[in-house]
């Protein structure tokens, strides 16, 4: 105690001192801390937050549990991505292909052809129109049919009594006769001399009496037949002088021209009968689409209707038409269900070759998006890669293809819809990543 205050009372004015600069010097270093801290107070604030979220962010990145598969595989087998995430391939199972109905084809190399179009007139053939007329004056007594009725060869359409029928009749009957009696006449004749009891020269007039009638009897069987009349139809008292007019092809009656009671003449034709079962279209095409085709090559003939026929090139024009500077191409066509009438106006399509064997594929098995055509190519069983080509036109049903695919290649040419379906489900699978 004494000791403490010796101490106390001799070193207290120093002590004091110490105190005061200790005191100094911490105040000093608490404004400096103060000034810093007003300085650059947001960077350090931010830093605990940046650096739990960074501590955070990796270890939710290494949380990963031994059995997960990776990030970039798909459980559904269907969609595999290459290194740059890009699709790559489509894989599907036999079964999955079956029941997509995924049917897969090798592209074909074939010429380039085009498809030419050009407006066309449906006519009848030329075995297929029948102008019906008496070839006798007369007036008409019966008519048995009318426009629109279905005939066939040999119908009665009308019948005509005519005066000239009767006397046409009574001269094939004489001279029938006529050619009997000259029979018997060269007969005799021919006993005769054979007896030397006649003379040669009446055996050569009986002969030139036999021809003549026999030349008669002939002369009046085809004026018979030329209206109609069957000559082996005539007994020796048939002289009715009506006659029929039939129709000389099946078919339809397009047109009657004639009136019960009415005069008809040969100039005149009473009926027209149309068979359009097959018909003839004739188009106009520029003389270098008619160079491009050949006769016996083949004709498509869209009707007004929209049906689609096949014909056969049956006549191609050797001259120009002056006015039109065209050719005429003559297509055939059946028409059973009369979807072309004659003298109505079709589209006729032919196809021409334009160019040197390119690679083609069928419409079918292009996916379009946009501007740009895809196709399904198969690198091996199973497996498709969506693959980008570029179209130069079309070949008939198929599409010509100028680059993308070669010689080889097989492409997916049906159930691509259900490929663009499995390409588009691996992509979202990604984005969901």
């Amino acid at each position: 105690m004494n000791t403490f205050n010796h101490i106390n009372s001799r070193n207290l004015p120093s002590l004091m001192e110490l105190i005061r600069t200790v005191v100094v010097i911490t105040a000093f270093a608490l404004l400096a801390g103060v000034a810093a801290c007003d300085g650059g107070g947001t960077d350090t604030a931010s830093s605990p937050s940046a650096d739990s979220s960074s501590a955070s962010h990796d270890e939710h990145a290494g949380d990963a549990h031994p059995g997960d598969a990776p990030a970039d595989e798909h459980s559904d087998g269907e969609h595999s991505d290459d290194e740059h995430g890009a699709s790559a391939a489509i894989i599907l199972t036999p079964a999955a292909m079956k029941d997509a109905a995924i049917v897969v084809e090798a592209v074909l190399i074939q010429p380039m052809t085009t498809s030419i179009t050009a407006p066309g007139r449906v006519v009848p053939t030329q075995e297929g129109v029948a102008h019906v007329g008496t070839t006798i004056p007369g007036r008409i007594t019966r008519l048995f049919v009318s426009e629109g009725a279905k005939v066939g060869r040999g119908t009665a359409l009308a019948e005509i009594e005519a005066v000239g029928i009767g006397e046409l009749k009574g001269t094939y009957v004489a001279s029938r006769a006529r050619v009997e009696q000259a029979r018997g006449t060269l007969a005799r004749q021919e006993r005769l001399l054979a007896e030397n009891l006649g003379a040669r020269r009446n055996l050569e007039e009986a002969r030139a009496e036999l021809a003549q009638a026999t030349a008669d009897v002939r002369a009046a069987e085809a004026r018979l037949r030329s209206v109609g009349i069957e000559p082996s139809t005539i007994g020796s008292g048939s002289f009715s002088s009506r006659i029929m007019l039939r129709s000389p092809i099946s078919g339809v009656v397009a047109r009657r021209a004639v009136v019960l009671g009415e005069y008809v003449v040969p100039e005149k034709d009473a009926f027209e009968v149309v068979n359009a079962g097959t018909v003839w279209v004739d188009a106009q095409v520029a003389p270098t689409v008619a160079a491009s085709l050949r006769v016996g090559g083949t004709g498509f003939v869209r009707d007004e209707s929209d049906h689609r026929h096949t014909g056969r090139i049956s006549f191609i024009s050797p001259t120009v038409n002056a006015a039109s500077r065209t050719v005429t191409v003559r297509t055939e066509v059946d028409n059973p269900d009369v979807h072309m009438r004659p003298e109505s106006y079709v589209s006729m399509e032919f196809e021409g070759s334009v160019g040197a064997p390119a690679v083609t594929v069928p419409k079918t098995a292009i996916e379009q998006a946009g501007a740009d055509a895809f196709v399904y190519r198969e690198t091996e069983p199973g497996h498709f890669e969506r693959v980008m080509v570029e179209l130069a036109g079309e070949s008939g049903d198929r599409r010509v293809v100028a680059a993308g695919l070669e010689s080889g290649d097989r492409v997916a040419v049906a159930g691509v819809f259900y490929l663009k379906s499995a390409r588009q489900k691996g992509e979202l699978q990604e984005h969901g990543h």
